[in-house]
């Protein structure tokens, strides 16, 4: 009897302690009114940052070109035309043409002379502002331009671009200097005369071919300018 009140006794304190050991491990909900701060950032928390601005001491891409030289530029353009025989802005070049292949394309000449001393006939086209000179096979010789671009070439740019003359010649009315362009062919640029007060414009130049004012026939040696 007194074995099994025992074990009884066992039994209560054995249930007594399972019951208080299931109560201290369940775990106790957060309290609604905690003051504990989450540790997510809040939307009104993140502040977007703008673009750094572009520093003013940053100097501007854009850089102020250098000025071109015309006059250079068209005098250049000229000593090149003159290699090929030609005077700029002209289909025509001296040597290979004929006068026909110019009236062909330009019609009749306003007017057609021939001048003895530049050893040929000379047929001037108002309207395109150039004159050609031929011969007895109409073989052009001689090809000269009064274009209107001419004006920004003074005598002594010509002079700074070609250099020396390799032929010059004055008239009461006229300064005259020559180069050569290439073998065959020869540049003449003409100007009023110096007063030696202000710089000449060019008033015309000519492309020549002076091989094509050779008349073997009469024993005539030609212009070489």
């Amino acid at each position: 009897m007194r074995t099994r009140k025992l074990f009884l006794n066992i039994m209560i304190v054995s249930f007594v302690f399972t019951i208080m050991a299931g109560c201290s491990n369940k775990v106790t909900p957060p309290d609604a009114s905690s003051n504990t701060v989450s540790t997510l950032p809040s939307s009104s928390d993140v502040t977007s940052e703008a673009p750094s601005e572009v520093s003013s001491a940053v100097p501007s891409a854009v850089s102020s070109a250098a000025p071109v030289d015309t006059a250079k530029t068209l005098l250049t353009q000229i000593m090149e035309s003159a290699k090929k025989g030609k005077i700029i802005d002209c289909e025509f070049p001296v040597k290979t043409s004929v006068i026909d292949d110019v009236t062909a394309k330009w019609g009749k000449a306003d007017k057609t002379e021939y001048i003895a001393s530049a050893k040929g006939t000379y047929a001037t086209f108002s309207k395109q502002k150039v004159a050609f000179g031929f011969n007895k096979g109409a073989q052009i010789f001689e090809a000269r331009t009064f274009d209107s671009t001419l004006s920004t070439i003074t005598l002594s740019k010509a002079k700074e671009v070609f250099g020396k003359p390799a032929y010059t010649s004055t008239t009461k009315a006229e300064d005259i200097i020559g180069y050569t362009a290439g073998k065959e062919f020869k540049i003449l640029l003409v100007f009023p005369k110096a007063d030696g007060k202000t710089d000449p414009v060019l008033n015309h130049y000519s492309v020549l071919y002076p091989d094509g004012t050779v008349n073997t026939m009469a024993d005539d040696p030609g212009r070489q300018w």
